[in-house]
């Protein structure tokens, strides 16, 4: 073999060797990008489900205040009737106490 040929054949095995190191270097940075990406999304999307529950949250806790002031209100008006129908009870039994005391 002719000494042209083997620095032809030492340059040629040179630019593959430099061709697989660049393939090399680029698959890494690939999936270092691939990753860095990944990490990305799936930080959106934590971050995204807890302004999510966050929300939720909230609007349970106002749905649960805006429902115990309709229960306090229900049972304000449920009170007032009990109240009145005392009342009324216990004007019939003085009215009874008082019509016995009176006949006897």
């Amino acid at each position: 073999m002719s000494l042209e040929a083997m620095e032809t054949l030492a340059a040629a095995e040179e630019t593959v060797r430099r061709m697989r190191s660049d393939a090399a270097a680029a698959a890494k940075q690939s999936i270092a990008d691939a990753r860095e990406a990944g990490e990305r999304l799936i930080a959106d999307a934590v971050k995204k489900s807890a302004e999510e529950i966050e929300a939720l949250a909230r609007q349970s806790d106002e749905k649960a205040k805006a429902d115990a002031l309709e229960l306090a209100s229900s049972n304000e008006n449920r009170k007032a009737v009990m109240r009145a129908k005392a009342e009324s009870k216990a004007q019939q039994a003085v009215d009874l106490i008082v019509e016995r005391i009176v006949n006897s």
